[in-house]
């Protein structure tokens, strides 16, 4: 391997080093990413929660529907 050749080498070493580098980064921030739609997939009100809740307090009653309208359904999933 001549002078030129070795330059070239090592410069494409360093860049795939560089790479590899963003590559792991960006594997980072999708496992976080990831972890973090999962917990907002937790808190997702669904309309079968309140009936479970109107099963148990038989005599509680919501005055104001509108949001109870907008919640999606698990059935829609």
């Amino acid at each position: 391997m001549n002078i030129t050749e070795s330059i070239k080498f090592n410069k494409l070493k360093e860049e795939n080093e560089a790479l590899k580098e963003q590559l792991e980064m960006a594997h980072y921030f999708n496992q976080n990413l990831g972890k973090e739609l999962d917990k907002l997939k937790q808190q997702i009100l669904y309309k079968e929660d309140f009936d479970v809740l109107a099963e148990m307090y038989y005599d509680y009653c919501l005055k104001d529907n509108s949001k109870y309208d907008k919640l999606l359904s698990k059935e829609g999933e």
